[in-house]
């Protein structure tokens, strides 16, 4: 048999563990970039069709040609190869690609081989059950004995609802993913009061499970049961330091995971999330009881069956889980007295949550004398409910008041929940720094070491508050903190979570290319996870990303990618971001009439709660004005959309809709109220800024001095705006000061500057218009007839519905200026 380890230079792929060392460090793989490796190095005596490869990475034919050119980029990436050396794979032109690099076998490296247990099997007749202390209680000490207005199931007056998704708008919208998810996935795994054991005996360090929905054969009011089991044996395994994904990452990627039948594919659900074993299992009930069947199913080999009976559910399911963990070599986590008709509230409520019947759960909660006897895990888990519908203000009050009962100063495990729970809250609302200083107070009272999955959501929560704050150096280690964490807590989706919020971080620090990385990867990971939500709002930071990197055409592709699925979609706001992204890409083509009909619809849908998703539309009318030279209705729009902005973050996407309300003003001769827009009384900065923004406000500042005539205080502004825009090395940044200044310099008789400016940006003009327009300017300025006329040719193939000026679509006369040669630099 072949060898499992290949070396070649540097490297070496284990693929039985599906790892690649570049000399003692691990490569990171995602899973397409594994299989692309894998396929070529096990077929390179061969050039492999892209048909071929397609099939064996994405296990379906309808990929198109820039996916797959993503994943073989990535896959050279992690090789230390490009598409230019080719020195491991070597692009064959109209038929696919061939693993090139020299392999030799190290069988020495290879993976040790995991041995599945043998299965373990209760007598169904016998019904006896394992002897076992009773399961640990979540139920915090409380001293007071009161009922609150917060359990009503109606919101307060004068209350609104604020939007899950967009707290500040575009370049830290993905950084709010995982804060959707935290509070429930602290909810779901802080239920035992007791750190996880490590586990002498397990299988296998690295073994990861993945547990599906029970299948339920009993009476009508028994369907809880489907979620409620499934998420009682994710907790208790967990419990027993087994990685296990939160129940709501497990039902997000079933929603890609059916069979041809339409039942769940276990073997698919396991891929997807990178584990070991799937655990599924059946609650039948009789006239006796409760009888609960599990088995762990891995990817070779036989699974590992148990069954336990009791006539409660939940005892039947945790006996069950207890003897499914003995028969993985596990030992059972450590107990303490708890009433069943408490658990059973619980995993009810929970049920009733991860299916979205919202409203169903707090009547549960609210139901239960054994939660009456405890308010503040009541209120807490009132409020979760509340998150989850978007009742951030009254969440934030219960929390809040929570906080200050005996229950959350006595228990530090369930004051880290609560604190994460409004910390989550806080972010949602924007209130970063106050979110931030509550997951700070969490993640002290988690142990460290301990609980991944509790910390990595904490992490998370705490990076995207630094984000808001640009404190960008130690949000990217708390984002590559919560990584590690939840990779070793098994959460597949939380990882993708993160590696979005990674990519958004870069956009927000002006690093489109860095960014684009992180959002690809972690978009094909959502897609396969059938994270419809996650997939569509990184998909708009991509359409950001290249955007600023002048991709207009890949923008376009990216854009219908998410439009392909507005069908699927039910949430109104997030078909208005769709619509959003669209009408974007349509203005950067010139295609204006398309572009308003899609921001008119828009603008009669718009909710009146979600000021940011307000925001954002009006930009966009206020971008689509301007370029019409509409410059009342632009000032109008700008000035709305300003007003609706969020006090934190966001500074890169307000400073260029500062621009736009200037220069209307400007033009509707407002000038006072124009000033009032900058600081006119700032000086121009020695050294080029990196800060989000410094661009477009330095143009600002450029124009206004021009308005003022003051041309000199304008060249100097004009200057720092090129050097900042050089610094970050953003396309769009570079264009934009070029289309600023360079007219000015023409319009001044300076030629020679205006040729440097604009030679700088030509090797875009095949693409961009705004950059086909300057060549033509430039051209026109130097009677060069034959360079001109090319340029009008070029941007008129680009123009769509603008309009070149009248002024440069002719030349008076042959001129005989003399030859300027355009280097580019």
């Amino acid at each position: 048999m072949a060898s499992e380890t290949q070396a070649f230079g540097e490297f070496r792929f284990v693929r039985s563990a599906r790892e690649l060392w570049r000399g003692a460090k691990r490569v990171e793989l995602p899973r397409r970039t594994f299989e692309c490796l894998d396929y070529l190095i096990a077929n390179r005596e061969r050039a492999v069709g892209r048909d071929e490869l397609v099939a064996a990475i994405f296990g379906r034919p309808d990929v198109s040609d820039a996916q797959l050119g993503q994943i073989v980029l990535r896959t050279r990436r992690a090789v230390g190869d490009d598409g230019n050396t080719q020195q491991a794979i070597r692009t064959i032109p109209g038929f696919g690609y061939r693993w090139v690099a020299e392999v030799s076998s190290d069988d020495e490296g290879d993976a040790p081989v995991e041995r599945v247990p043998p299965s373990l099997r209760i007598d169904a007749a016998s019904r006896a059950p394992v002897p076992a202390a009773s399961p640990s209680s979540d139920l915090p000490p409380s001293d007071s004995r009161r009922t609150d207005p917060r359990r009503a199931g109606s919101p307060r007056a004068g209350e609104h609802r604020t939007d899950p998704r967009r707290a500040i708008p575009r370049r830290v919208a993905i950084a709010l993913l995982v804060v959707a998810v935290a509070a429930l996935a602290g909810a779901a795994a802080l239920r035992h009061r007791g750190d996880a054991p490590s586990s002498a005996n397990a299988i296998a360090a690295n073994d990861s499970l993945v547990v599906l929905p029970i299948e339920v054969d009993g009476l009508r009011e028994d369907g809880w049961v489907r979620l409620g089991a499934m998420d009682l044996v994710a907790d208790r395994l967990r419990e027993a330091g087994m990685r296990v994904p939160p129940s709501e990452s497990v039902l997000t990627m079933l929603r890609e995971a059916p069979d041809a039948s339409g039942k769940t594919d276990a073997r698919r659900v396991r891929e997807i999330a990178r584990a070991s074993l799937a655990v599924h299992g059946k609650a039948t009930r009789d006239a006796s009881g409760w009888t609960v069947r599990l088995a762990a199913q891995p990817a070779d080999g036989i699974e590992v069956p148990v069954e336990f009976a009791d006539r409660d559910p939940v005892r039947a399911a945790r006996g069950a889980t207890d003897l499914l963990l003995a028969a993985l070599g596990h030992t059972l986590p450590p107990e303490a007295e708890r009433e069943t008709a408490f658990d059973e509230t619980l995993q009810r409520a929970r049920a009733a949550m991860l299916a979205n019947e919202l409203d169903t759960a707090r009547a549960i909660l609210n139901a239960s004398p054994e939660l009456a006897r405890a308010p503040a895990e009541l209120d807490y888990r009132l409020a979760l409910v509340d998150f989850r519908e978007g009742r951030l203000d009254r969440a934030d009050a219960t929390l809040t008041h929570v906080l200050d009962e005996p229950a959350a100063k006595a228990d530090p495990l369930f004051r880290a929940r609560v604190l994460s729970a409004r910390g989550a809250t806080r972010i949602r609302r924007g209130t970063f720094a106050d979110g931030g200083r509550d997951y700070e107070a969490a993640l002290a009272l988690l142990p460290t070491g301990r609980m991944p999955l509790e910390r990595g959501t904490a992490l998370v929560g705490r990076g995207n508050a630094r984000v808001a704050a640009h404190r960008f150096d130690e949000a990217l280690a708390d984002f590559g903190a919560s990584r590690v964490a939840l990779e070793s807590a098994g959460d597949a989706l939380g990882v993708a979570r993160v590696d979005a919020n990674l990519g958004m971080l870069e956009l927000y620090r002006g690093r489109p290319a860095e960014a684009s990385g992180y959002l690809g990867g972690a978009a094909d990971r959502f897609q396969s996870f059938g994270a419809l939500h996650e997939l569509l709002l990184t998909l708009t930071g991509i359409v950001d990303a290249q955007l600023s990197l002048l991709q207009r055409d890949d923008a376009w592709k990216t854009v219908e990618r998410g439009w392909a699925l507005r069908d699927r979609i039910t949430d109104p706001d997030q078909r208005i971001d769709l619509a959003l992204n669209r009408a974007q890409v349509l203005l950067g083509f010139g295609r204006y009439q398309e572009a308003e009909v899609l921001l008119n619809r828009v603008g009669a849908k718009l909710p009146s709660q979600n000021g940011v998703l307000t925001a954002r539309a009006r930009a966009l009318i206020a971008d689509l004005a301007a370029r019409q030279q509409r410059w009342r209705h632009a000032a109008d729009a700008a000035g709305k959309a300003l007003a609706d902005w969020p006090e934190a973050g966001a500074d890169a996407d307000r400073a260029p809709l500062v621009l736009i309300r200037q220069r209307a003003l400007l033009a509707l001769d407002e000038k006072e109220a124009a000033g009032a827009l900058i600081d006119r009384t700032r000086e121009v900065p020695d050294e080029p800024s990196s800060l989000p923004g410094s661009v477009a406000d330095a143009i600002a500042m450029a124009e206004w001095s021009l308005a003022q005539d003051d041309t000199v205080r304008a060249a100097h502004w004009f200057r720092y705006a090129a050097a900042s825009a050089d610094r970050r090395g953003v396309p769009a940044e570079i264009v934009g000061v070029a289309v600023a200044y360079a007219p000015v310099l023409l319009d001044g008789g300076r030629a020679e500057e205006a040729a440097t400016l604009i030679g700088r940006v030509a090797s875009w003009s095949a693409r961009d218009f705004d950059c086909a327009l300057l060549q033509l300017r430039l051209f026109h300025a130097l009677d060069q007839r034959e360079p001109w006329f090319n340029a009008l040719r070029q941007a008129q193939a680009l123009a769509g519905e603008r309009e070149i000026p009248q002024s440069l679509l002719t030349l008076p006369e042959l001129g005989q200026g003399r030859v300027l040669r355009l280097t580019g630099t």
